[in-house]
């Protein structure tokens, strides 16, 4: 978990026992709808991020992207707080509304 102690709020499914986001409606791998919300830390690790110096209107530039994968397999895409991450460098995630923002973790000392 992030040195916060934050978590995100996931799904699994009973029937195939997937995780995954978002965490409504039915598996995407099986269809059950027998699927149940749990915590999971929110560290993990990037998989590719890029900086768009002319985003969509409503966007501030450069408006940062990184594709994260959780320490639970599952993979979502976040807007990056502070500079630009690289593959493998490690990110706490957080939930604001239906955004997910990642931030990155300073090296243990």
């Amino acid at each position: 978990m992030s040195a916060d102690g934050e978590a995100l709020e996931l799904s699994r499914c009973a029937g195939c026992g997937a995780r995954f986001l978002p965490t409504d409606g039915s598996c995407p791998r099986c269809g059950s709808t027998d699927v149940h919300p749990y915590r999971a830390p929110s560290l993990g690790t990037v998989l590719a991020a890029t900086e768009m110096t002319s985003p969509a209107e409503g966007w501030h530039a450069p408006h940062r992207l990184a594709l994260v994968e959780l320490a639970e397999s599952v993979r979502l895409f976040a807007i990056v707080d502070g500079e630009l991450p690289t593959a493998g460098d490690v990110v706490a995630v957080r939930r604001e509304g239906e955004v997910y923002r990642a931030r990155t973790e300073p090296s243990p000392a």
